[in-house]
């Protein structure tokens, strides 16, 4: 298996990237701009399927041309086949397609307009961080507020967000939203890796979430996270 989330990726070797290009070239570009990364690229999804069990890589990014209604599909089929962190690039996009992404386990999302942001994007990733392009991020933000009142955390009668979880709790959540390992979290807050993995599921338990991602967003909502998380 792959390294994903663990910061100290960086200091090895070139991170490997694998990238399935489907855009025109131009997330190809960007990175080739970066020496600091070993970069593998396929022209399609089928060739990055025949890529993965030779480069092994450290991350994954998937560039659309546009959106269709198989990407969210082809992307849980990869990750499904390979573990590793994955971003996404398309062109314009909905609530409903970021979130649907999100759930099929990609790790960040930006727009074709961002591209140029791609280099520091992976490294985000590779720390365990959650890229995004500013609008996509309050395409995430938004619809977490209108479900919020559907979320037990905040439903009236119901305990008041900062008394969701507890302040270790919080500086789990806050640790891991800054991209540290449970292994980094466990080390800094003097903390078993299994103690740490029964308060992230109280903690997602809590917050209405089934991923990281999710977790961030809905703590962010609740201001138990600054806004800024999510960049």
């Amino acid at each position: 298996m792959n390294r994903s989330g663990d910061p100290r990726i960086l200091e090895g070797p070139a991170p490997r990237v694998l990238l399935i290009g489907m855009d025109g070239g131009f997330a190809q570009q960007a990175l080739k701009a970066d020496a600091k990364v070993e970069l593998r690229v396929s022209p399609s999804l089928a060739s990055g399927w025949e890529e993965l069990p030779r480069m092994r890589p450290d991350a994954i990014v998937v560039a659309f041309k546009g959106t269709g209604p198989d990407d969210i599909v082809e992307v849980r089929r990869l990750l499904s086949a390979y573990r590793a962190p994955l971003l996404v690039i398309s062109g314009p996009v909905d609530a409903h397609r970021v979130t649907a992404m999100i759930k099929a386990g990609a790790g960040g999302y930006l727009l074709t307009q961002d591209v140029f942001r791609l280099p520091d994007a992976v490294r985000e990733l590779l720390r365990g961080g959650v890229p995004m392009s500013r609008s996509v991020s309050q395409l995430v933000l938004d619809r977490a507020r209108r479900s919020s009142a559907k979320m037990a955390a905040v439903r009236e009668g119901g305990p008041a967000a900062d008394e969701l979880i507890t302040k270790r709790q919080r500086e789990i959540l806050k640790l891991l939203a800054q991209g540290h390992s449970y292994e980094d979290i466990g080390l800094a807050l003097s903390l078993s890796i299994n103690t740490v993995r029964s308060h992230l599921r109280t903690i997602y338990e809590r917050l209405g979430a089934s991923t990281k991602v999710e977790a961030v967003i809905a703590a962010i909502e609740l201001r138990l996270l600054d806004r800024d998380t999510i960049r």
